[in-house]
């Protein structure tokens, strides 16, 4: 009886030996993986300041590099009703406004549609945009001002 026990006891030490070196390779692999993740997680915020640093050497660079100077500037262009005159104003050397002063001669309806043309330009930061169809001398009008007026801006 007592070889009994203590084989029970045996036995039941062993499992629970067995058990705690299992919780512990767990335990230990755990660690490796949290340990691995901080390394991915150190490299990728090195690079993303090494890219920062770069794409922030690229934008003072593209600074230096802008087309115009800051300021605003008047241009004038011929549309379908006559003259048509805007100011473009020239911010951190981009194209942030193009603003119409004059296009009294121009056909409300025409005229409508060939404002859109503005904001092609705002987005291309250029003149040099593809006209609007059913306004083609209104547009025109308008993108020869702003050209204008760009031609003054330059540095």
């Amino acid at each position: 009886m007592n070889h009994i026990n203590f084989a029970i006891r045996t036995v039941s030490l062993l499992i629970i030996l067995v058990a705690l070196g299992q919780y512990q390779n767990i335990a230990l692999a755990r660690a490796a993986e949290a340990e691995a993740r901080e390394l991915q997680i150190e490299e990728v915020e090195a690079y993303n300041a090494s890219v920062l640093a770069q794409m922030s050497a690229e934008s003072e660079a593209a600074e230096d590099n802008s087309l115009y100077v800051d300021g605003t500037y008047e241009g004038s262009g011929t549309g379908f009703g006559g003259e048509i005159n805007v100011s473009v104003t020239i911010a951190e050397g981009k194209l942030t406004a193009i603003d119409v002063l004059n296009a009294d001669g121009e056909d409300p309806a025409y005229y409508d549609q060939a404002v859109a043309v503005i904001d092609e330009m705002l987005k291309a930061q250029s003149s040099e945009v593809d006209t609007v169809s059913g306004a083609t001398f209104s547009s025109t009008g308008l993108i020869e001002a702003t050209a204008d007026a760009l031609g003054k801006a330059e540095k």
